[in-house]
């Protein structure tokens, strides 16, 4: 059984709580410090769910899949830019 993007009552994105039990996310903050090793392993981990991803998806698929990634970076994005 997969498990639901979206909070059923509040209808909120539960991504906090995926990110938080990744056991990537759990290893790289252990320490409470993140290396550049960290992160570039961590890039190359993406990359490569990416291009799995991609190489599975539907043309249609993939626009959809497109548009959700760059609008959960904008999002990303400003709010950093309003924290700092």
């Amino acid at each position: 059984m997969s498990k639901p993007w979206f909070d059923p009552e509040t209808g909120i994105l539960l991504l906090d709580e995926y990110v938080s039990g990744t056991d990537s996310f759990q290893r790289i903050m252990k320490d409470g410090t993140v290396s550049d090793q960290e992160i570039m392993e961590q890039s190359h981990k993406v990359v490569s769910l990416l291009k799995e991803l991609e190489s599975r998806l539907s043309p249609e698929e993939k626009l959809l899949v497109t548009d959700a990634l760059c609008e959960l970076s904008v999002l990303y994005v400003l709010e950093r830019h309003r924290t700092h």
